[in-house]
């Protein structure tokens, strides 16, 4: 385990350098984990599926739109290994870059109950950037800028990748995961040759509070970071679980200048055959407010129980 973790330290500490925030954001962060921590893989109870639809800042000429489908499920009598997969498509302005990747963990009993579970990914995105299709505005007109070299030609490439996650849990009481799930800043191509992939750190944790027989309070936050390239992004989430059934919250988004970005709403619903549903809306807070209503995210997911079996208690993480 030792060996394994030095590992791990070591691929974080010499990947320690980014360019921007590229990777989609997504508001129900706490039901696609997998997509951001490879970690995660496998600590469901059985098959656990989870989609997410996100259009974000609408009426926004090219703002982003974002999709996402994922996998993971225990192997083995002592469920010790993980797997899982995840499918991403991501669009902004005239940049379109679709995810294909896998998961591998393996989890350390800690304790009686905790875990820590120690996964690596790894998989490619595939990029098409239309540069020919851009126009200028020039006034009276729309100008065509491929008279400019640097735009006469598109952009097609594979980006292979791999990444590393810590995730350290008590089943329904607590977790802290820290992962790095994109460690190869490849060459993303386009005008002048110097756009790459950045290199996003994630650092999470949360817990669940009971506060009544049919009330529960469940905290959680996400940071992500983008070191010397981009401000870090602080979520801040509180969720409320009624009747074992029902979500409800709300999250802060802020940078670390303390500059708001959105005031986000959450409700789902976790219904007794393991389906799941959930809707976000985030309220632009920043400068943009005055160009956009805000961002929509909607969530489906479901949880094998087996044949015959009911959710009595709901997974919380």
């Amino acid at each position: 385990m030792k060996k394994i973790l030095l590992v791990f330290a070591v691929l974080i500490a010499l990947s320690f350098s980014a360019n921007a925030q590229q990777d989609a954001r997504y508001t129900q962060y706490m039901f696609n984990k997998l997509a951001f921590n490879p970690g995660y893989a496998g600590t469901a109870d059985g098959l656990s599926l989870s989609g997410l639809y996100r259009i974000q800042w609408v009426n926004i000429d090219g703002a982003p739109t974002s999709f996402t489908l994922s996998g993971h499920t225990p192997l083995g009598a002592a469920k010790k290994i993980g797997v899982g997969a995840f499918l991403e498509h991501d669009q902004i302005g005239v940049h379109k870059e679709t995810s294909i990747f896998l998961s591998y963990s393996y989890k350390f009993a800690i304790g009686d109950r905790s875990k820590l579970s120690v996964g690596v990914n790894g998989g490619a995105a595939f990029l098409n950037s239309d540069f020919q299709s851009i126009m200028a505005n020039g006034g009276n007109e729309w100008i065509d800028l491929t008279v400019d070299g640097a735009f006469m030609e598109n952009v097609n490439k594979v980006l292979p990748n791999f990444g590393v996650g810590l995730y350290y849990y008590t089943p329904n009481k607590y977790y802290v995961g820290l992962s790095a799930p994109f460690l190869l800043e490849n060459s993303l191509g386009g005008p002048r040759k110097v756009a790459k992939q950045a290199r996003h750190y994630y650092l999470t944790g949360g817990f669940v509070m009971p506060l009544g027989d049919n009330l529960k309070l469940k905290p959680s936050m996400l940071v992500k970071m983008v070191p010397n390239r981009a401000p870090i992004q602080f979520d801040a989430n509180v969720m409320f679980l009624i009747k074992d059934a029902l979500w409800l919250g709300t999250s802060f988004r802020i940078d670390d200048q303390i500059n708001s970005e959105s005031l986000d709403f959450i409700a789902a619903f976790q219904m007794k055959n393991g389906m799941r549903i959930g809707y976000a809306y985030d309220l632009t807070l920043s400068d943009l407010s005055s160009y956009t209503s805000g961002s929509h995210e909607i969530m489906l997911g479901y949880d094998f129980l087996g044949k015959d079996k009911r959710i009595v208690t709901p997974r919380y993480f």
